[in-house]
């Protein structure tokens, strides 16, 4: 059984216009539990609009999404505990971080999902210690630079322990050794914690170098998907 199954999606933002194409046009695919997956395609061709869905930021027009065998869509799944499984970093990460300091921001997520405030504080230093940024913990998140944001905002995702984490373009704004560093971890992550990463990137080198999936998306349908290899050959 399939960790995510996407069958025959379809979405539009403006469902009301019946001449408004879909965003995303019958797309249909799956993750197995470890994969590594990159999603690729030129900017506005569906990438961030589909990996919303997966953990039910938006909802589809048509179709359906299983998650563990379960449609996300039925009523009585529980779409907070799929948040708290499925955790996804932002393109822009300050759109993530609010409190004022790098410490209770990257605990809040813990503190939700029930942990208590030891067990949270414990989970957001161990987090902040794995992307070696402990030291801003006192800091207040909106004086950082881009590239703490970003880990800040990914170490409140790893404190909440989920099994899949989405990158919406991890490496934007990272300098060549953050990024090389950056992916490092996702590998680890991968390989040593059974953790399922899903990523848009632009960069064919870091699907080639890193995934064990690509998906292609152009005009919001899927054109190739398959070991990347094999569906890069053509690029």
């Amino acid at each position: 059984m399939s960790l995510f199954e996407v069958k025959n999606l379809y979405f539009k933002y403006n469902n009301y216009d019946k001449d408004a194409s879909y965003i995303i046009d019958d797309v249909s695919f799956n993750v197995e539990k470890k994969d590594f997956v990159a999603l690729i395609g030129k900017s506005g061709s569906g990438k961030s609009t589909l990996i919303n869905h997966l953990n039910g930021i938006l909802k589809c027009d048509k179709g359906d999404i299983l998650f563990n065998g379960k449609s996300i869509y039925d009523k009585d799944f529980d779409l907070t505990k799929l948040r708290f499984k499925c955790g996804v970093v932002f393109q822009y990460p300050e759109y993530q971080l609010f409190s004022e300091t790098v410490i209770e921001d990257v605990e809040f997520g813990a503190l939700k999902k029930g942990l208590d405030k030891k067990a949270a504080r414990d989970k957001a230093l161990e987090a902040l210690k794995y992307l070696d940024v402990e030291h801003l913990k006192d800091d207040i998140p909106f004086n950082l630079s881009g590239g703490e944001k970003r880990k800040v905002a990914f170490a409140g995702i790893f404190a909440m322990d989920p099994e899949i984490f989405i990158f919406d373009e991890p490496d934007a704004g990272l300098d060549s050794m953050t990024k090389i560093h950056f992916y490092e971890m996702l590998k680890d992550l991968n390989e040593k914690h059974d953790k399922t990463i899903i990523f848009i990137t632009h960069d064919l080198d870091d699907v080639i170098e890193y995934a064990n999936k690509v998906i292609v998306i152009e005009d919001g349908k899927i054109k190739r998907t398959g070991v990347p290899k094999d569906v890069l050959s053509d690029f």
